[in-house]
């Protein structure tokens, strides 16, 4: 599993709400390799009242990527539009950044790990010397009774 990355979540024009943040970081979760590159980030989710007892909720989101690129869903971002439902807004928000960050994966691609250390007496390597066990027999070529 990869942890989540460091993300600060603020609100505007409401009360920070528990459950949203539940939902951002699982959000982040969710995101899973896209956010290998990322050193932080910052969700601003914000409640607009636009007409009289209608509230909508806009997200953005300033991700730090490494070499200090950022990854930016704007308001202006055509998935990302406010919705009345603060979690629609949320998953709007992150269905636009999967589809940012595998746009900058692509021109970014991620360097391959360097081999594990063979100082390590925890390595695969090492590990691969030590004395095979023999996987359990398969059911089906076990001789039974009659």
């Amino acid at each position: 599993m990869i942890p989540n990355p460091p993300c600060q979540i603020t609100f505007v024009g409401m009360d920070g709400v528990e459950a949203a943040r539940v939902e951002v970081r699982g959000w982040l979760t969710r995101l899973g390799v896209l956010t290998t590159g990322m050193t932080g980030g910052h969700v601003l989710i914000q409640a607009i009242e636009e007409r009289r007892q209608e509230r909508r909720y806009h997200v953005r989101m300033d991700l730090t990527m490494t070499a200090g690129e950022m990854v930016i869903v704007a308001l202006d971002h055509p998935s990302n539009v406010a919705h009345e439902d603060l979690y629609v807004a949320i998953r709007n928000a992150f269905r636009a950044a999967r589809r940012q960050l595998e746009v900058y994966r692509e021109a970014h691609p991620i360097e391959a790990q360097a081999p594990p250390s063979t100082d390590d007496p925890l390595s695969s390597s090492h590990l691969a010397d030590a004395h095979a066990i023999a996987p359990p027999p398969r059911l089906d070529s076990v001789d039974r009774l009659p």
